[in-house]
């Protein structure tokens, strides 16, 4: 595979709610969510959780002291998807250049939304004097993050507008089943594959008609699947799916391969294994996410 279409996906935190290190969590990890995505010569980030912050050094490393693009795509503001930006060592190089792209959450735009957690009182640092460049974006759903073929910096444009082969894009949807003010679902389409990111949803009976066809044939669906289905019945509402509901989306959606993410941080690395062949009865292209984890596209 070549450096110019090279589709990657790493996995730097997998865990939903809170970190879990020890070990009863060696083999998955206990990081919570962070996704890292190689398209072309972009690095594009899904969510901030304390992934990030391991992360953040492997990419310092590889840019040794040159100049670091990187896109930063935030689901929502829960604390789990947040809280390894503090700690985000490209914001304190002059040479980073970070794009933060997030929903509209209770009535903030994305700086609003991030800015606090670096900000005196809650951090000793204020994100506004940090060496780095950042830009800031907010998401409605009807646009798409584009960046054509030898363009570092990503432009938005409508949804409708003409697609380019060459191109890295990300589009978005957005849900309401995560309490108390929704998720982003990004799908990331590349050299001709797409990748779709879903953590933090809840579907009940099935999956919203236009979620699945939003996910429609994706190659490779990262999906919540947070909670054992019996264990369900006692989160509904939590805004989180069973592995029955992401294998039930996945097969409905006729995806290629489907990642169970978010899980449970009281889950030993035992029970995700056994979670694992239990959905594989239901959609056998399953695998589930752990620390580290490669998928070329």
């Amino acid at each position: 595979m070549s450096e110019l279409t090279r589709f990657r996906v790493r996995f730097w935190g997998v865990r939903g709610s809170y970190p879990t290190p020890g070990p009863h969590t060696v083999r998955y990890g206990g990081n919570t969510a962070c996704v890292e995505i190689q398209a072309g010569n972009h690095t594009l980030i899904l969510d901030a959780g304390s992934g990030i912050i391991r992360l953040g050094e492997e990419l310092l490393r590889r840019a040794a002291g040159g100049e670091l693009e990187v896109a930063l795509f935030i689901t929502h503001g829960h604390g789990d998807h947040l809280i390894g930006l503090p700690f985000f060592a490209p914001l304190y190089e002059p040479g980073a250049h970070i794009a933060f792209f997030a929903p509209c959450v209770a009535g903030r735009s994305v700086e609003q939304l991030v800015t606090p957690l670096m900000s005196p009182p809650y951090f000793p640092v204020d994100m506004r004097g940090l060496p780095s460049h950042r830009s800031f974006h907010t998401l409605t759903g009807a646009e798409q993050v584009i960046w054509p073929a030898k363009r570092a910096e990503p432009l938005l444009r409508s949804v409708e507008q003409q697609r380019e082969d060459d191109a890295v894009r990300v589009l978005v949807h957005l849900t309401s089943s995560h309490p108390l003010n929704g998720s982003a679902v990004y799908r990331i389409e590349y050299a001709g594959r797409r990748l779709v990111f879903a953590t933090d949803v809840e579907w009940r009976e099935r999956g919203e008609p236009a979620f699945l066809a939003f996910i429609k044939d994706a190659d490779v669906l990262i999906h919540d699947a947070q909670y054992t289905p019996d264990e369900y019945r006692e989160h509904q509402g939590f805004g989180h799916s069973s592995t029955a509901m992401a294998t039930k989306v996945a097969s409905e959606a006729r995806v290629r391969k489907l990642v169970l993410f978010h899980h449970e941080p009281t889950y030993d690395d035992d029970k995700l294994d056994a979670l694992q062949e239990e959905a594989r009865r239901r959609f056998v292209q399953t695998f589930t996410a752990y620390e580290g984890m490669e998928i070329d596209l």
